[in-house]
């Protein structure tokens, strides 16, 4: 065994090997050279490449248009389609003519710029199919909301009076109304932020790609800006106003105050007061003719979690 692994070791070092390999590799090289500069006939698909599209259209079947062209060329080319096969251009300009909801290609107009795409030593041998039918739609413009999805978690004695929503808080929508129709929102990605105690300032992606490629928008990301404040709760006693009391009833009802409590920021706590609220009761709406039911009708702006601390006013009709 050894001696039949030294001599082909030998074999190798010698340079009979080196000439044989010299050799081999020239007279492969010519056979190829051969093989590729001879004419063959084959058929390829090519995907085509709609240009000088009108802008109020949008192609609806584009992916699904294919040309079977059968070519007559040298093996070379052959070669350079199997690498690297380019997209035919079809010119909607002058190759097409507009029939009811579609626009048609056909092989009697547009044969001119296909052999165009091809050098002179390709020859069409045939194009199938000789029509090509795309649907279309025109462009529309749909404005819709942002839908922000965040979870935000405040730390105790925190939060904000700000409404919390992205800016902007709508995305405008460019595409074929057919599509744009069902379009109702555009949702963010998902945000999660606990115990928050400092101002949030982020970039939220939106989810896009629900609507497809055939709808189009610059916006891709929204910005959410939420100013936390040091939070403070306050109460307020108010008095009951009773509206809509038939004339000649007279009301005994009980209590004649009612708290409010609230919440706001520090820094709006000293400019809320009473006067800045106002409960009444609808006589119209009472429950079996037994008790009231409180309503807030005036608030200030600035202020959250307002709550009512008593839910039912007594009274009685005096004779």
């Amino acid at each position: 065994m050894q001696t039949i692994k030294s001599k082909i070791l030998g074999l190798f070092k010698s340079k009979k090997i080196n000439v044989f390999l010299l050799f081999f590799l020239l007279a492969f090289s010519i056979l190829v050279l051969t093989k590729l500069s001879k004419v063959y006939t084959a058929t390829l698909t090519f995907d085509v490449n709609p240009i000088n599209l009108d802008d109020t259209f949008v192609l609806i079947n584009q992916d699904n248009a294919k040309l079977n062209i059968t070519l007559e060329t040298y093996g070379f080319d052959w070669l350079r389609y199997a690498i690297n096969r380019p997209l035919l251009d079809i010119d909607f300009n002058t190759d097409i003519v507009k029939k009811d909801s579609s626009l048609i290609w056909s092989m009697s107009r547009g044969f001119a710029n296909i052999n165009k795409q091809f050098s002179k030593e390709k020859k069409i041998i045939s194009i199938n199919p000789d029509t090509l039918s795309f649907k279309y739609d025109s462009n529309s413009i749909k404005y819709v909301p942002i839908v922000l999805h965040a979870n935000i978690k405040y730390a105790p004695g925190y939060n904000t009076l700000d409404v919390v929503k992205t800016k902007p808080d709508s995305i405008k929508l460019i595409g074929p109304s057919s599509i744009l129709r069902k379009i109702r929102k555009i949702d963010t990605d998902n945000l999660d932020v606990l115990d928050v105690k400092a101002n949030i300032n982020k970039r939220l992606a939106l989810q896009l790609d629900s609507i497809g490629n055939k709808v189009k928008t610059n916006l891709k990301q929204v910005q959410l800006e939420v100013k936390v404040s040091k939070f403070s709760e306050g109460v307020v006693s108010l008095p009951i106003e009773v509206i809509n009391v038939p004339e000649g009833i007279t009301l005994n009802y009980f209590p004649k105050q009612i708290s409010l409590s609230y919440a706001t920021s520090l820094e709006n706590f000293k400019n809320i007061s009473a006067q800045d609220f106002k409960v009444v009761c609808n006589y119209k709406d009472a429950i079996d003719n037994s008790f009231l039911t409180p309503n807030l009708v005036k608030q200030p702006a600035r202020v959250k979690n307002i709550r009512l601390l008593q839910q039912k006013i007594e009274f009685i009709i005096k004779e």
